[in-house]
């Protein structure tokens, strides 16, 4: 993936949802499919457009924040918060080696 797009706040708390009784944070592939899922969803309202970054993760690890991610797709007409599919951080960030992304997670 080209770098993809978390919703956040102004102090920097990540939007997350629960998923099958676990904190996932919903990512999205391009700012065009976050700001379409944005206008759809009022709850997102308050939340500001980020692109996911390394250092993004590892104050989310630090923290013990959730780090799995659920990927949210462009074609999806509806933009409802439960469609989309799990995602790993290798699929977000393929050009990492596995034991970078292993210490985040």
């Amino acid at each position: 993936m080209d770098g993809v797009f978390v919703m956040r706040r102004a102090d920097g708390t990540l939007f997350t949802e629960e998923k099958n009784g676990r904190s996932t944070i919903p990512v999205w592939r391009s700012e065009e499919t976050l700001a379409r899922y944005r206008e759809r969803n009022p709850e997102l309202i308050t939340w500001f457009p980020a692109r996911l970054t390394r250092t993004m993760l590892d104050r989310m690890r630090a923290s013990q924040d959730a780090t799995e991610f659920f990927l949210l797709g462009g074609d999806d007409p509806s933009a409802e918060l439960d469609d989309g599919r799990p995602v790993s951080l290798q699929e977000i960030f393929p050009d990492s080696d596995r034991t970078s992304l292993e210490n985040i997670s």
